[in-house]
């Protein structure tokens, strides 16, 4: 092969070679110019997205300066993006937030980033409650804070409203606190007050049951059934408190037989005239056989609509006093039968007396006619003889 056809096959060669290198820049340039449209399409769907968001997002510098803000950012505060560009921050919050702003700029470049809940101030000079969210980016090498601002009025009126609601609630806690407060303390001194009650009644109670005085509770049926006796009923009467309230013993059984009829009618009688209380005086038996006089106080319980329902009887044992009143009646009797054979016998001596004195007199007057037939004789008086006859020679 010669010099020529080398030269030849070298350069097609170097042509295959740039050709090559051609075809592989072109498709680079291919890919470069797709990857181009298709951010230049997506950077497009960005800011359609950005500005169709209903948060304001604010592109600032850290002095506060505004160098772009979507369309949301614009109706919330009523202002052109024309008129924003060309305003800071510092316009657009209250003067004693924007004097704290040189602190919170200053804290976002510290913390390349911060969270705040501020108020903002409309066009109109309305204020608006937002929530700031500032984060720190850097854009061709310069620092920028982006802002998203979110309206919040919603929520701080729900939280106001909350808070009013909690603020009643506590009132009312407070106050029904307060209320309950007293009432405990009102309620302690009832405690107290009916502990010592309770205590005094118990002592009573203790003083009662160990007394003479035996309490019955019976319903208003017939034979007269116990609901409650008290204890002491045992130690008066020998029965057991569960004799009665059991319902082997109707209290009916142990009265006299001699005075249940009278018992019965007296009860039915105080019933029927409304009275409250009436008290009776009739002999019960013992447990050992033998009966026992009681004085019975009772007093009528009716229920709301007036019907008896129960009757509570206080019996006291009289036995005693009832044996001292039939030896004193026996003794009366002895002593007004003696007065009575005394009387006659006085009466008798009063009448033999009389009789005698009749005589003494009916002899006067005989002597007296004898003397008047002797002085017309002549003769002395009876009584003259008897006189001379004693005197002396």
């Amino acid at each position: 092969m010669n010099e020529a056809n080398l030269n030849s096959a070298g350069a097609s060669e170097t042509s295959a070679g740039l050709k090559k290198e051609v075809e592989e820049l072109r498709k680079q340039l291919a890919e470069s110019r797709a990857l181009l449209e298709k951010f230049r399409g997506g950077s497009d769907q960005c800011v359609k997205i950005i500005n169709e968001v209903k948060d304001g997002i604010f592109i600032e510098t850290v002095r506060g300066e505004i160098l772009d803000v979507n369309d949301a950012g614009c109706r919330m505060l009523g202002y052109s993006r024309e008129e924003l560009l060309s305003m800071d921050v510092g316009t657009l919050v209250p003067p004693q937030v924007a004097a704290q702003l040189p602190e919170t700029i200053q804290e976002e470049t510290i913390r390349e980033g911060v969270y705040i809940e501020t108020i903002n101030v409309r066009k109109d000079g309305t204020h608006i409650p937002v929530e700031v969210s500032n984060t720190l980016i850097e854009i061709g090498g310069e620092k920028r804070v982006v802002a998203i601002l979110h309206d919040i009025s919603e929520r701080v009126e729900s939280r106001e409203k909350l808070l009013a609601v909690y603020e009643d609630m506590e009132k009312e806690v407070r106050d029904r606190t307060e209320e309950l407060t007293r009432s405990n303390e009102k309620l302690k001194r009832e405690i107290i007050e009916r502990k010592r009650a309770e205590e005094k009644l118990r002592e009573e109670h203790q003083l009662f049951i160990g007394g003479p005085t035996v309490v019955f509770k019976w319903r208003a049926e017939p034979g007269w059934p116990v609901e409650y006796v008290s204890l002491n009923v045992e130690s008066q009467f020998g029965y057991r408190p569960d004799d009665f309230i059991s319902g082997r013993i109707l209290y009916e059984s142990i009265i006299h037989p001699d005075d249940l009829p009278r018992i019965a009618q007296e009860v039915k009688k105080y019933s029927e005239t409304g009275k409250v209380f009436f008290e009776q005086t009739y002999r019960i038996a013992h447990v050992q056989g033998n009966y026992c006089w009681v004085n019975d106080r009772t007093v009528i319980s009716r229920n709301s609509d007036g019907k008896i329902d129960h009757y509570y009887g206080y019996l006291f044992d009289i036995t005693e006093r009832k044996i001292n009143e039939d030896e004193l009646k026996k003794h009366r009797d002895h002593l007004e039968e003696l007065v009575q054979k005394r009387t006659l016998e006085l009466n008798a001596m009063v009448d033999a007396m009389a009789r005698r004195v009749v005589r003494m007199s009916d002899l006067e007057v005989l002597v007296e006619a004898l003397n008047n037939q002797i002085l017309s004789a002549g003769l002395k008086p009876v009584s003259d003889r008897e006189s001379s006859s004693t005197s002396p020679e």
